[in-house]
Parts: C-alpha cells; structure tokens; sequence
C-alpha cells in the first residue's frame, strides 16, 4: 500500500475544486533546483517534474502547458546535454 505525499493530497483536492469550476485539465509543474531520486508529485499525464534549472525550463514548462504533447517531446528532445 503506498501513502501518497501531503503534496499529492493537496492536489488532488486541487483538482477537484479546479472540475467544480469546469477546469477540467488543470496542471502541476514541480522544479527541484537540485534533483535528487525521490519526488513530492510522481510524473504523470497532469504532472511535469524537472531537475534542475535554466532558461530552457520556461520553454519546457510553456510546451508542458500548452497541452500540445507532440511540442513539449520536440522542446525536450532539443535541450543540450
């Protein structure tokens, strides 16, 4: 059985209240400044997790929100490592 974080709880009452209001997609964007293996918020559909930071991460998060997964992979895929 896994207990879901209080970060985790909160948004899902989040979501919920965002439904009653006829947003019926909100989204969750979590930046770690230092990325570590553990998250508040595991990835999913609704969720963006990134590990660190630049200028880059506005164009990733912009993608992400957009809704438009097909722009986000292509932002993700041009980032230099």
């Amino acid at each position: 059985m896994s207990v879901a974080t209080g970060v985790m709880q909160e948004w899902q009452k989040f979501v919920v209240g965002q439904q009653r209001l006829s947003n019926d997609q909100p989204k969750l964007v979590c930046i770690e400044l230092q990325a570590y293996t553990t998250t508040q918020a595991p990835e999913r559909e609704d969720i963006l997790n990134i590990g660190g930071f630049s200028d880059v991460v506005f164009n990733v998060v912009a993608s992400f929100l957009s809704g438009d997964a097909g722009r986000f992979v292509a932002e993700v895929e041009a980032i230099e490592l």
